[in-house]
């Protein structure tokens, strides 16, 4: 899997696990519906830390419990630097 596909996952299952929709979750993070848009289609090569701290925040997650998830320790998960 790669890195960027497992995050996406990952906020998606966490959005969903609150029950919070898609517009409620850019609005309370402040950030556009195209950037979130763009991270949960798979289409961003590169997520910016910041945007991802933000997210999390508006989530109520840590990055330490976001990145505690085992799939990110995985030695098969491509980081993909292409």
């Amino acid at each position: 899997m790669v890195l960027n596909d497992l995050i996406a996952e990952k906020l998606e299952d966490l959005r969903k696990e609150r029950k919070m929709g898609v517009y409620t979750l850019c609005t309370k993070a402040a950030i556009s519906y195209e950037t979130y848009r763009g991270i949960r289609m798979k289409k961003n090569k590169d997520i910016y830390l910041r945007t991802l701290l933000i997210l999390l925040r508006a989530l109520g997650v840590t990055a330490e419990e976001f990145f505690a998830d085992p799939r990110f320790n995985d030695e098969e998960l491509d980081i993909d630097f292409k």
